[in-house]
């Protein structure tokens, strides 16, 4: 029985220790966009209590080299000051406008009932939604939209350098790096059109502006908690091509503050790294747990270059994501502990069928 479940723990590891090389190879060997052109490009903000991020992504825009820009923001029922810094900024450049967005109709999320009503408002031919707690530095902006008009594409996302502050920050964020560059190959994003290879995030997505509006993809999953990668998958099915994108430290961000919140905002999304399959995620959590423990009871020549391969991949990530691969190689075993944390709290709230959310009820579908 030991010597089955090491035979399926080192063909596990070896496939995914290939796909963290074929995403380590395409992003290294993707070339730098030249600039694109002069399109109008919507910069669309959905923010919500968002007075400690809200001036700096408006200060990064307001920097950027690409200057046909429109920036629309959504003040979504704010209580904190994010209204009055809104209203600063909009007198100080005429290209940021903001609204108070309509009430929450039911069957929405407020996230994206924000999104909805910014589309609708934006003018641009390439639409770009950003979060509040982004940071963009010099050409980002620009080379995306030329890499989006190259390539042909209908739907361009990127994740970003994550800014990690405190010990709590790094014991759990770079768990969902390990998760997806581990088991999704980028390339397999951009050219093959099955919708299960699907991956998006929702902090930085570029959309070409007529098939936005044709598809109003915010409408469509109204109601998901995790509207990125189903937005991709309706693209997809309707045999739009997407891509995504690991770039370097002229996209950041801090998406949570400690590990408290970092637990609670990822175990809202983590199944869907799964492509929301339960027992995928289980077998995903058995076999990286106690695989090594298998293979080293099995053969200790076979532990000896699987925690080679282990330790090798991990270090990858780290560099494809711009974080510290000896910080990370430290704190494996609390990522870890950090990983089953959020999973249970993820089956929690399954069972519950809905989580708390920046003040909302969110339900689980």
């Amino acid at each position: 029985m030991i010597s089955v479940l090491a035979y399926i723990a080192f063909g596990f590891l070896g496939l995914r220790s290939l796909i963290v090389l074929v995403n380590f190879i395409f992003h290294f060997s993707r070339k730098k966009n030249h600039p694109g052109d002069d399109r109008k490009i919507s910069v669309l903000i959905p923010a919500r209590n968002e007075e400690n991020n809200i001036g700096r992504i408006l200060d990064c825009l307001l920097q950027q080299e690409y200057k046909n820009l429109e920036v629309i923001v959504c003040d979504d029922h704010s209580t904190d000051t994010t209204p009055s810094i809104l209203e600063a900024y909009s007198r100080m450049d005429e290209k940021i406008v903001w609204f108070r967005g309509e009430d929450l109709k039911p069957g929405w999320t407020g996230k994206n009932f924000a999104c909805y009503q910014l589309g609708r408002k934006a003018n641009g031919e390439i639409l770009l939604f950003l979060d509040a707690d982004m940071e963009l530095k010099g050409d980002i902006i620009d080379s995306m939209a030329a890499y989006l008009k190259k390539r042909k594409l209908a739907l361009l996302s990127i994740f970003p350098k994550q800014i990690l502050m405190n010990i709590g920050e790094r014991a759990t964020v770079p768990v969902m790096n390990w998760i997806l560059l581990s088991l999704l190959p980028l390339p397999m994003v951009s050219f093959s059109p099955r919708s299960s290879f699907s991956a998006a995030n929702g902090q930085f997505m570029m959309f070409r502006d007529n098939v936005y509006h044709k598809l109003q993809p915010h409408n469509i999953v109204r109601s998901s908690a995790v509207e990125d990668i189903e937005i991709m998958h309706v693209y997809k099915k309707e045999g739009y091509r997407c891509a995504t994108l690991l770039v370097d430290s002229r996209v950041a961000c801090r998406m949570y503050s400690g590990y408290r919140e970092a637990i609670h905002g990822f175990s809202k999304n983590v199944l869907h790294f799964f492509s929301g399959s339960l027992l995928w995620m289980l077998i995903f959590v058995f076999f990286t747990n106690f695989g090594l423990l298998f293979i080293g009871l099995w053969s200790l020549p076979g532990f000896y270059l699987a925690l080679g391969a282990a330790v090798l991949s991990r270090v990858l990530i780290s560099l494809l994501s711009h974080q510290q691969a000896f910080m990370n190689l430290i704190l494996i075993p609390i990522q870890h502990i950090s990983f089953l944390i959020l999973i249970v709290m993820a089956l929690s709230q399954k069972i519950k069928g809905s989580l708390e959310w920046k003040g909302r009820e969110i339900e689980l579908k």
